[in-house]
């Protein structure tokens, strides 16, 4: 025996849903998709070669400050440990080439065993690590590192002058 097939005996109250048309679908799902790509489109790396030239290094300055130059000096050979030499290392390709290749190590995986081999604060360049420029990130926690430095060396300064008759 068969049974006959159902039959409500009130007909549904509410109204099939309606669905947008599919142009304003796909409209909506563009508006998303470029949103989304804007934010997780990785920000332009600028190789490090091309921020720290030897020209840019040179017109700063900073190989005249006595305390820098020491300390730079003190990092070169033994028998390269001279202020001329210091300025022919700036200018040597081999400075480009190191500069390139801390450039592209920034951008591995192992970025933060790199900042922390130069004791930085990643959180000094956390937007710009968001964004994937690890090398913009890097120069960030270098400022900021230099800033508290400078700002130390101030209060010491100022310290002392208080101590003062």
């Amino acid at each position: 025996m068969t049974l006959p097939p159902s039959t409500p005996l009130h007909p549904p109250t509410t109204p099939p849903p309606t669905h947008p048309p599919a142009a304003d679908l796909a409209a909506a799902m563009q508006g998303f998709q470029q949103q989304m790509g804007a934010a997780q489109q990785p920000q332009r790396v600028v190789p490090l070669q091309n921020i720290v030239t030897s020209e840019e290094v040179m017109a700063s300055g900073v190989l005249g400050d006595e305390e820098v130059q020491k300390i730079l000096i003190d990092m070169l050979p033994v028998e390269a440990q001279n202020p001329a030499e210091l300025e022919a290392t700036v200018r040597s390709p081999q400075f480009r080439q190191t500069l390139a290749s801390l450039t592209n190590a920034l951008q591995t995986e192992n970025y933060n065993s790199i900042f922390a081999n130069f004791s930085l604060d990643t959180s000094a360049g956390a937007a710009a690590l968001a964004q994937g420029n690890n090398v913009e990130a890097f120069l960030q926690a270098i400022e900021a590192q230099a800033r508290a430095a400078a700002d130390a060396a101030g209060e010491g300064k100022s310290g002392d002058e208080k101590t003062g008759p």
